[in-house]
């Protein structure tokens, strides 16, 4: 059974690794933007927010791949200087490298719980429950990225 203590260090956890915050400092230097290289992957917050690649920068405009607020078409977006409050970087998740990390701890798991909790053909447990462990471990993980990019905030490296 799990402590009170131990329950609070666990979601005191969960927290800090789901809005934590990045140390960042607040810039208005512009430059910043015209040096991130094509491809890179930001958030920009403007009259609407912007999750895009960036395509190039200019002394007067951001241009960048992503999604129009409210349509699932890619489109090049050509978002105005005067008008970006804040351009952050974000990291691109891993999905199917969070899947197998998912998948070899739920293994671990599996096996052992199975195989010491099994009263008869503890070996022949084990080998099931680690393979119930790995596949529920990899759903798992392969969920993880969703939640990285819902609650991701990136670094800020412009600001107005």
């Amino acid at each position: 059974m799990v402590s009170a203590k131990k329950l609070q260090i666990i979601s005191s956890m969960v927290v800090a690794l789901l809005f934590g915050s990045n140390a960042q400092a607040q810039s208005g230097d512009w430059q910043a933007v015209q040096n991130l290289k094509p491809g890179s992957y930001i958030l920009v917050k403007a009259q609407h927010r912007y999750r895009c690649s960036v395509e190039a920068a200019t002394n007067e405009a951001l241009i960048c791949e992503g999604h129009l607020p409210r349509s699932l078409r890619v489109s090049t977006l050509i978002i105005s200087r005067s008008e970006i409050r804040e351009v952050r970087m974000l990291s691109h998740p891993n999905q199917a490298k969070d899947a197998l990390i998912g998948a070899g701890i739920g293994a671990g798991a599996g096996a052992s719980v199975a195989g010491t909790s099994s009263r008869s053909y503890a070996g022949v447990n084990s080998i099931f429950g680690g393979l119930a462990g790995a596949a529920g471990g990899a759903l798992v993980g392969g969920m993880v990225p969703v939640f990285q990019v819902i609650f991701q905030r990136g670094k800020l490296i412009y600001k107005q």
